[in-house]
């Protein structure tokens, strides 16, 4: 009620002003005229490589009575000068004309060719922010733009540079699909590019990235290496020769070829060093953090080779850089680091020590997952309002409009009584469908982010676990086991890692993680039991999603609860039953059951009361029931039967290949 009555004031409003003119709008051929003038000036300064010159030019086309009065003008001038300021790499500066550019463009109707370019800045501007989710925003809204109208007046250049920065943004969250699509969408510009050597590069680099990020198909992947590498014998330079050894390192190890990943880990090691004795402390492999990570994958290779002595020389090397360069190294590559230190540890049999860095290293895995949590969350609160804002711009827009027809009628107050009348009922029934949509909207983001937030405690509850059971391994001097533990744990550690940020896992990966998880357990227990995972062959398991580390919490109860650890015979069973709506899941065990005289309320698991919550926020997702059902017999075992509706898990678009 109170929007409405604000919309019936602003209605007033214009009436009252009706004689007036706008002293922000110039005549539509007056505006023409000077966008004329503006682009043939803002062409002639992209050849001035003087950026004062630059920046004292704009400031004074700010004060040109020819633009001062229309605020299209002024948003492309603010634009500009937010432009030489990027150059200049001064971020409060870019920020503060970008968002002037933006408030003077957004209420504007039309002008999509210059609402695209300003979308495009503000994604520059979060990401150097590493604000990644208003980034993605942005920047797939400057690229849907396009793909809805191909007749925009925009460079080819600018639409390739455009749908680039949407893929990578795409791809650090994972979204591979779309990170595909925005990658064809460049490279289909490609012909009119003609000769543009850098920007074909970036699309075929781009493109192995998400092959290799999204463990596509090696072929493809190898594919786009051999272009990148076409692209550099046409145009030779430094960092595509950089590029495209680490692509290849990257390839080789997927391949398991160690004398290939070895010579481009060392191509990659010299190309960094270079550039630090070339540019020094503004060298971009400092800037990158690349130095870092090459340090640490080679130092990786030589552990996992045995060449322990160079393994440890690479690991000074990423000490000393983190001494230097602090703040160019991310959390998860610190991990991946402290992980190398561990294997290292163990190689050389230094437990005490590898004990040690193991505590650090969950902690670190905590805190980073914590930290990330708190930031998707504020970014998403952010988000919720950005796309609130434009809504509402969009209502305000349409009201606008509709004034103005109002005020250029010869019958002003006859047709301000008819059209307000008509307009107070279409805006009550429009306001009270939006508000329901955002309620709507705000109860399934809600539900979303809950569904983050109770993954992250399964993990850190999970991972103690599997710690607890090393710690006894090495308190026991056990050090075969030790070391075999440790590298299965490693292994199952990286993919968590890989797929920490997934909402939805394919079926198969889950699998794979019980499977990894089972034979952990049979080490720990001495082969105390044996296990069998039964899948129906007609069934295609990639293209089945589930939550991640939703069917183990149960596996881990069997183990736990139904086994027994001193005997031989302990047995579990897992089965997947497909039917049109569900997906069935049944975890079996041959032990004691659970007993009625026995305080379930002792036994209760944590990670169990987390499953629940989280198959209750699919069931009010779906509105299809999801559960939990166990059933129980004295000496003959426990069955624990989850259902998760098909809908939930049946991926949209299979994962995108060659």
């Amino acid at each position: 009620m109170r929007n409405f009555v604000s919309i019936l004031i602003l209605l007033v409003v214009f009436c009252l002003y009706a004689c007036k003119e706008n002293s922000k709008t110039l005549t539509e051929d007056a505006r023409k005229t000077n966008l004329k003038i503006l682009k043939k000036i803002s062409e002639e300064q992209r050849k001035n490589d003087d950026l004062q010159g630059k920046l004292k030019f704009w400031y004074k086309q700010l004060k040109d009575p020819r633009f001062a009065k229309d605020s299209v003008l002024e948003s492309k001038i603010h634009y500009n000068i937010a432009g030489v300021f990027y150059n200049l790499n001064e971020i409060d500066s870019i920020k503060s004309h970008m968002h002037i550019a933006w408030e003077l463009m957004e209420k504007q109707p039309a002008f999509d060719e210059e609402k695209i370019l300003l979308y495009s800045g503000l994604g520059n501007i979060a990401s150097l922010e590493q604000k990644i989710h208003q980034e993605n925003y942005y920047f797939n809204r400057a690229a849907q733009m396009l793909l809805a109208d191909s007749s925009l007046d925009i460079l080819p250049k600018s639409k390739t540079t455009i749908f680039f920065a949407a893929a990578q943004s795409s791809a650090k969250l994972k979204q591979f699909q779309a990170a595909f699509k925005y990658n064809r969408s460049a490279m289909a510009l490609f012909p009119q590019l003609k000769d543009d050597i850098d920007v074909k590069f970036r699309g075929y680099s781009q493109m192995a990235v998400c092959f290799f990020s999204s463990n596509g198909n090696l072929d493809s992947l190898n594919s786009y290496i051999q272009k990148m590498e076409s692209m550099n014998k046409l145009s030779p330079s430094p960092y595509k020769t950089r590029f495209i050894a680490d692509r290849k390192a990257v390839y080789f190890d997927r391949r398991e070829q160690l004398d290939s990943t070895l010579h481009y880990n060392k191509i990659r090691v010299a190309m960094d060093l270079a550039d630090i004795k070339e540019n020094g402390d503004f060298a971009n492999s400092i800037h990158t953090g690349n130095m870092f990570l090459s340090f640490s994958d080679i130092a990786a290779f030589y552990i996992n080779t045995k060449k322990l002595d160079s393994g440890l020389y690479y690991l000074s090397q990423c000490e000393e850089f983190a001494k230097k360069y602090p703040n160019k190294i991310d959390d998860e590559a610190v991990m991946l680091y402290r992980q190398n230190t561990i294997n290292y540890l163990f190689a050389t049999k230094q437990y005490q020590r590898a004990e040690k860095q193991q505590e650090i290293l969950l902690s670190d895995f905590r805190r980073f997952y914590e930290t990330e949590n708190a930031r998707s969350i504020a970014e998403m609160s952010t988000l919720i309002n950005l796309q609130a804002k434009d809504k509402s711009i969009n209502n305000l827009n349409a009201t606008v409009a509709l004034s103005q027809e109002i005020l250029q009628s010869n019958r002003l107050w006859l047709l301000v009584s008819v059209l307000g009348t008509i307009l107070a009922i279409v805006l009550a029934i429009l306001i009270y469908y939006i508000q329901k949509q955002r309620r709507i909207q705000n109860e399934n983001e809600k539900s979303q982010l809950a569904q983050r937030l109770l993954r992250t405690q399964m993990e850190p509850h999970f991972i103690f676990n599997t710690l607890s059971a090393l710690q006894s391994f090495v308190r026991f001097d056990e050090k075969e086991k030790t070391l075999k533990y440790l590298n299965q744990f490693g292994r199952l550690l990286r993919s968590s890692l890989v797929l920490s940020r997934e909402s939805l896992v394919p079926l198969n990966e889950e699998v794979e993680a019980l499977e990894n998880y089972l034979s952990l357990q049979q080490m720990r227990f001495d082969n105390a039991f044996d296990y069998e995972i039964n899948l129906h062959d007609e069934q295609d398991l990639e293209t089945i999603y589930i939550p991640p580390m939703l069917i183990q919490p149960f596996v881990e109860n069997a183990l736990l609860h139904g086994i027994n650890p001193n005997g031989k015979n302990g047995h579990i069973y897992i089965d997947f039953n497909f039917n049109d709506k569900f997906l069935v899941v049944s975890v079996n065990d041959n032990g004691k059951g659970i007993s009625v005289h026995q305080d379930t309320a002792k036994h209760k698991s944590l990670s169990t009361t987390i499953s629940k919550e989280r198959l209750a926020i699919m069931a009010k997702e779906t509105g299809l029931p999801a559960g939990i059902n166990i059933k129980s017999q004295p000496n003959k075992g426990t069955e624990v039967l989850l259902t998760i509706p098909i809908q939930y898990c049946v991926n949209v678009g299979k994962k995108a290949n060659a």
